[in-house]
């Protein structure tokens, strides 16, 4: 057994174990002791919550209860179900976990995920499904944060999670920087079914939804595959400009 230089076994041991009993730092300011879900409290109170969301895309609003894309353009996905707005800290959770493998805010996510879940008493679905990415985006970045996200909130929620059920074949192209048409045809073909949903019950795990357009696309192609429902869960939605 390998042990600190000077260190006894059993020493070691209690070393490890009081070091497991002390509070963690936030992981936001890391200068204040974590109050909850990886966030002391003066950081846990800079959240940007999405209080008044659209009914249907948790798009941010700040009156009504559908907003005028939905109204437009009635969406595949029979909900969207967002916590927070994308923007200040939540950003930079985001983009700390996706490009520097802060792994410990799909912890964060998950559990502010989780709590609106249960604060609604939203219906469970039959399984989670992460939003996929292709094997050369993921091959690139090291993982799919959004399959960690997923894991996390299953485990809590008892729900299974199912990767493997549909799959992205090819990139596309940002969804923000183009019109409705061309976020249409930028994700056709891009998604397949491996496995048919018959009558199921899915939910979509995402950290963010920008347009929603991915999302979706993919309960169109779910739901054409059989799915009697899919809704998505996800960390953060932008706000109209961003």
């Amino acid at each position: 057994m390998n042990t600190l230089p000077g260190k006894k076994p059993e020493q070691s041991a209690l070393i490890r174990t009081i070091t497991r009993l002390m509070p963690s730092n936030c992981l936001l300011c890391d200068d204040q002791v974590e109050w909850q879900h990886g966030l002391c409290k003066e950081c846990w109170g800079t959240l940007p919550r999405n209080t008044t969301p659209c009914r249907v895309c948790a798009l941010p609003l700040t009156g009504g209860r559908l907003c005028g894309a939905c109204q437009t353009h009635p969406s595949a996905l029979d909900k969207v179900v967002a916590p927070m707005i994308y923007r200040q800290p939540v950003d930079r959770i985001v983009c700390e976990l996706k490009y520097r493998e802060r792994l410990s805010w799909a912890r964060t996510a998950a559990e502010l995920i989780v709590e609106i879940i249960r604060q609604r008493d939203e219906a469970m679905p039959d399984f989670l499904v992460p939003v996929p990415m292709t094997l050369r985006a993921v091959r690139r970045r090291g993982f799919n944060q959004s399959a960690y996200i997923a894991r996390l909130v299953g485990r809590r929620l008892r729900i299974k999670t199912r990767g493997g059920i549909i799959v992205k074949h090819r990139e596309t192209e940002r969804q923000s920087n183009l019109s409705y048409r061309e976020r249409q045809s930028n994700l056709r073909g891009a998604f397949e079914v491996l496995k048919r949903p018959v009558g199921q019950s899915i939910v979509l795990i995402d950290d963010v939804v920008t347009t929603g357009s991915t999302a979706n696309e993919l309960a169109r192609v779910l739901k054409k595959a059989g799915a009697a429902e899919v809704s998505a869960w996800a960390f953060a939605r932008t706000p109209d400009k961003i």
